[in-house]
């Protein structure tokens, strides 16, 4: 058993209730489910955390894969005595809920994967080469606004300029390290190595406009996880932001 933890988290809300866990976007922060964590702690007690050399974790030099990852994660919650727990992921964290379900059984009761491609065709390896390179040179400013403009569609952020920028500077708040790290998990991640392993009930959202996550990858996911759910939003990708309400409703009926 872990006695100690260098991964920085936040566990709140109902005292006594099942536990949820929200995992981030790569290059994201706890404060990217602010909005879900109003309506999901009356509910739910909620761990959420960071990343490996993001917010306010250390980094562990520049080189991670998935199951880095989950060591990271389950180190945490034997820390905090945590053994069954539901699990909302976005992004990288959706990838990392996806590879716990499938080699955790006994764990994860219940599973919401958001905006996450299930593996990397060979143009898209490039492009994250491309960001590990840019960063490893210039810093995380480097792909700030590339990033942050693929995260939210471009009405959204000119109608909310506020939130664009707490987007921005969240980002921003990301080592050089932490983000080469978990980006090369997101490069080298596959999924369809593990996706008929998953037993518990799947709710899996997409976004209608989310370059990063192409609506068209999930008919594929659906079909390998026995029973899952689909939800589309009118959303780029970081839907729990854009369709707020929208999300948060369908993770709370999920859930139920």
């Amino acid at each position: 058993m872990q006695v100690k933890t260098q991964t920085a988290f936040i566990f709140e809300g109902k005292l006594g209730a099942p536990v949820l866990v929200l995992a981030n976007s790569l290059a994201a922060a706890p404060q990217m489910w602010d909005a879900q964590v109003k309506a999901l702690s009356q509910h739910y007690q909620i761990l959420r955390y960071s990343y490996r050399g993001h917010a306010d974790t250390p980094a562990q030099g520049n080189e991670a894969n998935i199951e880095d990852l989950r060591q990271d994660l389950l180190g945490l919650l034997d820390y905090l005595n945590i053994q069954k727990f539901s699990f909302l992921g976005l992004s990288l964290g959706a990838m990392l809920g996806l590879y716990l379900a499938a080699k955790n059984p006994e764990r994860v009761t219940s599973l919401v994967a958001a905006n996450f491609r299930p593996f990397q065709i060979d143009a898209t390896k490039e492009q994250w080469n491309q960001r590990i390179e840019a960063v490893a040179k210039n810093g995380i400013n480097a792909i700030l606004d590339g990033t942050a403009d693929r995260w939210l569609s471009e009405g959204f952020r000119k109608s909310n300029p506020e939130i664009d920028q707490k987007v921005r500077q969240m980002i921003a708040g990301t080592s050089a390290d932490g983000f080469i790290a978990c980006a090369k998990a997101v490069r080298d991640y596959d999924a369809r190595l593990f996706m008929n392993e998953i037993q518990c009930p799947v709710l899996l959202i997409a976004g209608s406009s989310d370059l990063a996550a192409p609506v068209s990858e999930f008919p594929a996911v659906q079909a390998s996880i026995k029973g899952s759910q689909y939800l589309q939003l009118d959303a780029a990708h970081i839907s729990n932001i854009e369709r707020e309400s929208e999300f948060t409703d369908a993770v709370l009926k999920f859930l139920k």
